[in-house]
């Protein structure tokens, strides 16, 4: 399965990298700090549709194309590229325990992360 967070980090850091800007220059237009960014674009933390938004502006170009999953897109998860190569029963389904215990642990984290924000009353 093809993480879409993954795919939209990747399109952002390209983009970005094709127009020589920088994580603080990105940090900055979109009002938070550089470690918040850079744990957005390395997967350790979503990006919020607003947070989608806000980058596309910065990069002038539409948020279709943050979220677009490029031709080819193979397997990014290590683990379940790797599951495929493991030939006992036992051990694939370690690995499978293993891959969906870290899943969890990273959702919980997200969301721990992300519980400040979220309590903040809607600004319309």
């Amino acid at each position: 399965m093809v993480n879409a967070n993954e795919i939209i980090s990747r399109n952002i850091l390209t983009i970005m990298k094709q127009n020589g800007k920088k994580q603080v220059e990105l940090a900055n237009y979109m009002g938070v700090s550089k470690q918040v960014v850079s744990k957005m674009l390395s997967g350790a933390r979503l990006i919020s549709a607003v947070e989608l938004g806000k980058a596309a502006a910065f990069l002038n170009v539409p948020m279709e194309q943050l979220v677009r999953i490029p031709q080819g897109v193979s397997e990014t998860n290590v683990v379940r590229a790797f599951m495929g190569s493991v030939k006992s029963e036992n051990a694939r389904n370690g690995l499978k325990i293993a891959d969906e215990i870290a899943d969890m642990i990273c959702f919980y984290e997200r969301n721990l992360e992300n519980y400040a924000a979220m309590m903040q009353p809607w600004e319309g």
